[in-house]
C-alpha cells in the first residue's frame, strides 16, 4: 500500500510527467535520470497536521532537486528505502539510508540526489520553530541543526517513531489529527523533541535552563488558564502569557502548585464542562457535544476523569441536574 495514499498529490509511470509534476510542485531546479527498474513509479503525498507538513516521496529514477534560495520551514528526512545524498551549504554532506535522517537547514541552500528511493519528509514552519526555541530560552535567536539525524536512537528514533505513527494515523479516515487540538499537540510535541534532543547551537542553553518562575507568573498563567478552556492552548503559549520559558514554567508549577500546567488545563476544562451540563437541557445537548468544545475527544476517557472528578459521570450530570420549570 502507497504512503499516505489518501492525500496523493501526483502520482505517473513515466519519467517525463513526474518531473514536469514535481516542477509544478516545488518550483526548484530538478532533474530526472531514468534507472533501470521492474517499476517506474514515481509519486508524492502531502497531509497536513496543523502547520506541519508530513510528505511521502517515492522514486524509481534518480532524482536530483536544488533548492536555490532559502527555506521558511526545516525538514526532517526519513529515508525508508533507496539512496539519498543531501547537500547544505560548500562543505555539508550527507549520505542517509534507514538508519540515518536529515534535518535540512532553513537558512542555506540544499541539493539532494535520490535513486530508487522512497520516504517520508516533515517539514515544520520556520515561525513555529522559532516560537518553540524562544520558550525554551527566554530570547529571540534563530536555531541552526545538525544536518545528521540518527534515527534508529535516542531522540532521533523517537522523532522517526512519530512521523511513522502520524502517518499510519492519517490512513484512517477517522483520524484522531483531523481534531485541531490533537494536530496541535503533535505539533508542540516534534517542535519539543527535536530541539531537546537533535544537536544544535542552542541545545547547551536548553539543557542549563533550570531557573524557576516566580509565583507571579505562575498566577498569570494560571489566568491564562482559565480563560482559555476551549480550543487548541499550547504549554508554549501558557509560558508566554507567563512572561518565562516552558522549562521554568514547569518547574514552578511543581513548586509552587504541585501539578503542571496541562494538568491545571484540564481540570479547568473538566470544570467548565460540569457548569455546562448542569445548565443545559438534556434534549437540547449530548454530553459529546461538551466534551468536544472542551478539548475532550476521547469519550471514555473523558467520563473516567470526569466520574473522578466529580462523583458521577457526564450523563447523570446532565439528567440528574435538570429540574423542568413547573407549569402555570
Amino acid at each position: 500500500m502507497e504512503r499516505l495514499h489518501r492525500f496523493n498529490v501526483f502520482e505517473s509511470n513515466d519519467a517525463d510527467e513526474a518531473l514536469e509534476a514535481m516542477n509544478q510542485t516545488f518550483g526548484q531546479k530538478i532533474s530526472i535520470t531514468r534507472l533501470l527498474s521492474k517499476s517506474n513509479l514515481t509519486s508524492l503525498s502531502a497531509a497536513n497536521i496543523s502547520t506541519l507538513v508530513l510528505a511521502h516521496f517515492r522514486t524509481a529514477h534518480e532524482v536530483v532537486r536544488e533548492r536555490d534560495d532559502t527555506s521558511d520551514a526545516i525538514t526532517i528526512t526519513i529515508p525508508i528505502g533507496g539512496h539519498a545524498r543531501f547537500i547544505g551549504g560548500a562543505k555539508s554532506e550527507v549520505l542517509a539510508f534507514d538508519d540515518t535522517g536529515v534535518v535540512l537547514p532553513m537558512d542555506k541552500k540544499v541539493k539532494a540526489i535520490v535513486s530508487n528511493y522512497h520516504g517520508f519528509s516533515l517539514m515544520i514552519p520556520r515561525p513555529a520553530i522559532q516560537r518553540g526555541l524562544e520558550a525554551l530560552i527566554g530570547k529571540t535567536a534563530t536555531v541552526d541543526f545538525d544536518l545528521v539525524l540518527n534515527s534508529h536512537r535516542g531522540d532521533g528514533n523517537l522523532i522517526r517513531s512519530a512521523i511513522e505513527m502520524a502517518a499510519r494515523e492519517l490512513e484512517q479516515a477517522q483520524s484522531p489529527f483531523g481534531h485541531s487540538a490533537v494536530a496541535a499537540r503533535f505539533e508542540e510535541f516534534m517542535i519539543n523533541t527535536l530541539l531537546h534532543g537533535q544537536p544544535h547551537n542552542y541545545l547547551e542553553a536548553i539543557m542549563g535552563e533550570r531557573r524557576t518562575a516566580t509565583p507571579k507568573q505562575v498566577r498569570r498563567a494560571e489566568v491564562y488558564i482559565r480563560a482559555h478552556t476551549e480550543g487548541a492552548v499550547r504549554l508554549s503559549q501558557i509560558a508566554q502569557a507567563a512572561g518565562c520559558s516552558v522549562r521554568a514554567l514547569q518547574l514552578a508549577f511543581r513548586a509552587f502548585r504541585d501539578t503542571t500546567p496541562m494538568a491545571l488545563l484540564k481540570q479547568a476544562r473538566l470544570a467548565q464542562a460540569r457548569s455546562e451540563l448542569v445548565a443545559a437541557h438534556p434534549g437540547a445537548t449530548t454530553v459529546t457535544e461538551v466534551a468536544a468544545k472542551y478539548g475532550f475527544y476521547n469519550m471514555g476517557r473523558f467520563a473516567h476523569d470526569y466520574k473522578t472528578a466529580f462523583g458521577q459521570s457526564p450523563s447523570e450530570t446532565l439528567r440528574l441536574t435538570f429540574r423542568p420549570k413547573p407549569m402555570t
